[in-house]
């Protein structure tokens, strides 16, 4: 109840946001999503992306969430970690339409991290991007993420390794944009288990800023997500990403960037 509680109210506020002339520097996303990892272990969340935009450049962002992981039979639910970024952008304004961007996360130990809710420290890792738009409805990118912590930056990263994503969107009409995202973990302290997933996915512009995006992946190998599903509603662009706002892995991703150890089952007894 919670869940769909919350998930109406940023919609309703992502709406009026939408339609505000002067709340244009703000911008926010509800999302909310799932992933099944294996027969006895998944994941979902609920949260949304708060962003202040304060030049044409710099963009300033938060994101929050509710976190639910069941591993076995023990189910712990609370707060995840809450990520802040801050990411630059340019567009080079040649041909190609090529962009370059970069982003700073720090994460905040706000989760249960005794839970399996969060890293219970605080974390520092960096996201940079690149794209170009070679017809004026078809756009490629790339984007590279890393923690510089011992953790990760989402409860889907392998620890100590670097996420890589491909993302291809086409312009199907003035407002359908089709995705597709192709990506994994590189390096990392176990490589035989390192994720492999593509994802496929649709964003609807609903009025002005205003966009529904629904996105699924699929696991190609290692220790991705067997499926996963995530929705996005709201006039926020890329989110956490500084460069792609229609990419499915990073929806993903991004639902997930509080954290929850999939490795930890909490304890019976202390609450969670």
């Amino acid at each position: 109840m919670y869940v769909l509680v919350a998930s109406l109210s940023l919609s309703r506020l992502a709406v009026s946001q939408s339609k505000d002339p002067a709340q244009r520097a703000w911008a926010f996303t509800a999302s909310a999503g799932a992933v099944h990892l294996s027969d006895t272990t998944s994941l979902s969340a609920v949260g949304g992306v708060l962003e202040y935009r304060p030049s044409s450049w710099l963009t300033l962002g938060a994101a929050p969430s509710l976190v639910r992981s069941k591993v076995g039979t023990q189910t712990t639910s609370g707060f995840g970690d809450l990520p802040l970024t801050a990411a630059a952008s340019k567009e080079l304004g040649t041909a190609w339409g090529p962009e370059l961007a970069a982003a700073v996360i720090l994460t905040l130990p706000t989760g249960n991290a005794a839970c399996g809710l969060g890293s219970g420290v605080t974390s520092v890792g960096m996201d940079v991007g690149a794209g170009i738009s070679p017809a004026d409805p078809v756009h490629f990118s790339v984007d590279a993420s890393r923690s510089l912590s011992a953790v990760t930056l989402s409860a889907l990263d392998a620890p100590q390794s670097t996420w890589l994503d491909f993302d291809a969107d086409v312009n199907l009409s003035p407002r359908l944009t089709a995705s597709a995202s192709l990506g994994g973990d590189f390096g990392g302290i176990d490589t035989t288990t390192a994720a492999r997933e593509v994802g496929a996915g649709a964003r609807y512009a609903l009025d002005g800023p205003l966009a529904l995006s629904i996105d699924v992946t699929h696991r190609l190998s290692g220790a991705a997500p067997t499926w996963g599903l995530a929705v996005t509603l709201g006039t926020a662009g890329g989110g956490l990403s500084p460069l792609d706002p229609s990419s499915p892995l990073w929806h993903q991703r991004q639902v997930f960037s509080g954290g929850a150890s999939v490795h930890s089952r909490g304890k019976a007894g202390t609450g969670c």
